[in-house]
């Protein structure tokens, strides 16, 4: 997608190790998302961290990511955590690395910083938790620096495991009936807003966005199955998708024309979770 000067594009699949940082002890929080988005993540925002930058975990939770990146400021950077690192979340009270503070994100979804604090902001599975996506989209973006980095992931309903149990049961992957007698916003039970890709990217662009791109973590082998099936019938109706679009309204078309080939490629398809990293 293209806007002005905003770009809207796919940065490609790729894949890291498992425990980027050796010697990490996680007994003390556990990732609240899974392993290899911890890793893909980190893998991303690892030649970003630097002396003198600061970063947010955004929905920190118990602080399992905190704790990887406060062990990489330690060992490799030699420096305090705290002088790098914050950290953020809507029940600060389950947070439990003990070198960072954790804020509590107000009700209104408001974070409790100055505008252009931070250099790098990452947000693990928290954007399907959110009520108001575009709202917390113009709040990452008022808290970065210009031409800071925000990297975001959430579950990939457009992968084809997702789509087909959305086609027969009405719910994407990951995404189910939720308790309407309490209210549960840390585990899947607080998952209340699927989103794609395409629509992450929508957000950050008007939120005032310089460039969006998406990668992704690990890919699932029953969903490389049903690609095999079902490529055939996926090309055609891309195809007719995207010409009747281009005769309708070409400019809109020439807009998306980035993203409508990452929706229809494979790591997409098959992937866990999208990671979308933004550029202010």
């Amino acid at each position: 997608m293209r806007t002005g000067h905003h770009t809207l594009g796919v940065v490609g699949d790729s894949f890291t190790p498992r425990s980027l940082v050796p010697g990490m002890s996680h007994e003390a929080a556990r990732p609240l998302s899974h392993q290899s988005t911890n890793d893909q993540v980190f893998a991303m925002v690892r030649p970003l961290l630097a002396s003198g930058i600061r970063m947010l975990d955004l929905g920190a939770g118990e602080g399992y990511f905190s704790g990887v990146v406060g062990r990489f400021c330690e060992e490799t950077l030699g420096v305090a955590p705290a002088t790098i690192l914050s950290a953020c979340d809507v029940t600060p009270e389950i947070f439990r690395y003990p070198l960072v503070a954790c804020e509590r994100l107000s009700p209104d979804g408001r974070l409790p910083y100055a505008d252009a604090t931070f250099d790098v902001v990452c947000s693990l599975e928290v954007l399907e938790h959110v009520e108001d996506q575009f709202a917390f989209s113009r709040e990452v973006m008022r808290v970065l620096k210009p031409g800071g980095v925000a990297i975001i992931s959430t579950p990939n309903v457009l992968n084809l495991n997702s789509r087909w149990r959305y086609l027969h049961s009405g719910f994407f992957t990951l995404f189910n009936p939720l308790p309407l007698s309490r209210v549960d916003v840390v585990h899947t039970s607080g998952h209340i807003h699927p989103v794609s890709y395409y629509y992450i990217g929508v957000a950050f662009l008007r939120a005032g966005a310089a460039a969006v791109s998406v990668s992704y973590d690990r890919h699932k082998r029953s969903a490389m199955g049903l690609l095999i099936l079902t490529w055939p019938v996926l090309f055609l109706g891309g195809l007719l998708f995207r010409s009747k679009l281009r005769r309708r309204d070409p400019k809109v078309h020439d807009e998306n024309v980035e993203v409508l080939a990452a929706l229809r490629s494979p790591g997409m398809l098959t992937a866990r979770s999208v990671i979308v990293r933004v550029t202010r």
